[in-house]
């Protein structure tokens, strides 16, 4: 039984931060969010790569916890890894839309 909890557990915060990268690659292909500088074009092209490939691993797993309900411990610790992953992306990510939005702020001036 306790497993069981685990499994959904993992499950729900790993739909979570699937749900967060989607909301992030939404944000970030936003015309909002046009990078003006060499460094904003870097910026979004390392984000874009970091995002697309949490988000593929997070699926993997994500997959495979809906298919068995079996937790295994290193599964528990992929789990614990992209939710520490994806809130360090959220920090990179608003770090960029604020650059961005300060970089068209100072264009319009």
């Amino acid at each position: 039984m306790e497993n069981e909890q685990d499994t959904s557990k993992c499950l729900g915060k790993l739909e979570r931060c699937y749900n967060t990268l989607h909301y992030f690659r939404t944000c970030i292909d936003s015309y909002l969010y046009e990078p003006s500088t060499m460094a904003l074009f870097e910026t979004k092209a390392y984000l874009k790569d970091k995002i697309g490939k949490l988000a593929a691993a997070n699926e993997t797993l994500l997959n495979y916890l809906k298919r068995t309900n079996e937790l295994l411990p290193d599964q528990y610790q992929s789990v614990n890894f992209y939710i520490k992953e994806t809130a360090a992306l959220e920090s990179d990510v608003m770090e960029y839309t604020h650059k961005s939005r300060k970089s068209i702020k100072i264009l319009i001036q």
